[in-house]
C-alpha cells in the first residue's frame, strides 16, 4: 500500500474524518494529511494484514478516546461501522490488533 493507493487514501481520510476535521479543537490542528503521509511512510515493510499502520492507529485513537479503553470494544465499533458502509464486518478478536498496536 503506497500513499497514492485507493486502500491508503480511504483509511486516512477516514482518519482524518474521525479525528481531524471536526472543528477548531487541538488535535485538528495538529493531525493533517501530511502527518498520515509521513506516519505511514516510517512503516516501509509493513504487512498489509487486517490493520496496516494507519488503519491500527486510528483504531488505537479509537480505544483511547472511548469511555471503556478496551480493545475489543474498539474493534467491535470498527466492524458495526464497516457494516453500515456495507463492507464485511472483521473480526472483534484481538490478537492481531493488539500486535498491529
Amino acid at each position: 500500500m503506497t500513499k497514492c493507493s485507493p486502500e491508503f487514501l480511504s483509511l486516512a481520510d477516514d482518519c482524518l474524518r474521525q479525528f481531524a476535521m471536526i472543528g477548531n479543537d487541538a488535535l485538528s490542528a495538529i493531525l493533517t494529511p501530511h502527518d498520515l503521509n509521513a506516519f505511514q511512510a516510517s512503516y516501509p515493510g509493513f504487512r498489509a494484514g487486517d490493520f496496516p499502520p494507519i488503519k491500527a492507529l486510528t483504531l488505537f485513537m479509537r480505544q483511547v478516546a472511548s469511555d471503556t479503553k478496551s480493545c475489543r470494544h474498539a474493534l467491535i465499533d470498527e466492524a458495526r461501522d464497516q457494516a453500515v458502509r456495507g463492507g464485511k464486518p472483521s473480526s472483534n478478536e484481538t490478537s492481531a490488533y493488539t500486535k498491529a498496536r
